[in-house]
């Protein structure tokens, strides 16, 4: 039997990411406390049984999850919400998330939205659930909140983005979290050209991204082998990377400038080491973060 692919069910590494992030926030020390307070309203009864038991809690992150995994979607979720809030902070008139799964931040950060309009991209199957959730919790979303359903590999990304109201050539921010390594080539192209034509320039793009070695099955980066293993028996693995080093070229061939790159090292050495030396953790060594503006 063939497996159910995301057309066809709910995300697994957006759950996951999910229930990291709910972890996350209830770490004891504030240093390494993760930010996304409100992720744990969508997992089911079992998993907040985790969340709310410390050694439950920590015997998840530090022994059965993926090696690295949850120090990098710590690292990552910080990475994120400083650029979606300097965003609202500066006015653009349009946040997309690209591939939203169960995002909080237009709801964690409402009330310093000033008329940010946020549109909230994801396959039917994931979008579904986490809009049941939220009606169920009496959650009020923002009026600036639009959702929008779509498959990136095989639907129109500006058509769908144009039905919901985006508005071409406004000044915007695309947010494409833990996306690009689950797409085709083609699809990470066309999303960025959609970007680079339908934005006003100087437009911003975050973005993460794995080494192309992972995908070649190198098993050379720290944690790489039990992350990829990890994907594919979810049914959702990897399918695009970059090569070290070539992230810059990459985006300047496409009509983007990168303004910031964070290899692992440098996420461990910003988010999870303090003043006094004291480490919280290794991120997975299979991931980068890049921003970058439209020139």
């Amino acid at each position: 039997m063939p497996r159910r692919t995301i057309e066809h069910r709910a995300s697994k590494t957006a759950a996951y990411t999910c229930f990291s992030r709910a972890c996350a926030s209830r770490e004891k020390d504030p240093r390494f406390r993760g930010p996304d307070d409100m992720a744990e309203i969508f997992l089911p009864l079992s998993a907040r049984r985790i969340v709310n038991a410390p050694l439950l809690r920590r015997l998840f992150m530090y022994k059965l999850a993926p090696t690295g995994m949850n120090e990098y979607v710590l690292a990552r979720t910080k990475v994120f919400d400083k650029v979606f809030t300097q965003a609202l902070e500066s006015d653009v008139a349009q946040i997309v998330l690209l591939g939203a799964g169960f995002d909080t931040r237009a709801l964690r950060y409402a009330k310093r939205n000033r008329g940010t309009k946020v549109f909230e991209l994801d396959v039917p199957t994931t979008q579904a659930p986490k809009l049941d959730i939220l009606r169920r919790k009496g959650v009020v979303l923002p009026e600036e909140l639009v959702f929008v359903s779509i498959n990136f590999n095989t639907q129109s990304l500006s058509e769908a983005l144009f039905r919901a109201g985006y508005e071409k050539g406004a000044k915007s921010l695309f947010l494409w979290e833990g996306v690009t390594m689950y797409l085709t080539a083609e699809a990470v192209d066309a999303t960025l050209d959609f970007i680079h034509d339908g934005a006003a320039q100087g437009s911003s793009i975050a973005f993460d991204y794995i080494y192309t070695s992972v995908l070649r099955g190198e098993n050379k980066l720290y944690g790489e082998k039990e992350i990829f293993e990890t994907v594919s028996r979810a049914g959702e693995g990897w399918t695009f990377g970059l090569e070290q080093g070539e992230v810059e070229q990459f985006l300047d061939e496409r009509g983007f400038r990168i303004a910031v790159h964070y290899t692992p090292s440098e996420l461990e050495a910003l988010f999870l080491r303090a003043e006094d030396g004291t480490m919280f953790g290794r991120v997975n060594g299979t991931h980068c973060i890049a921003i970058a503006s439209v020139k």
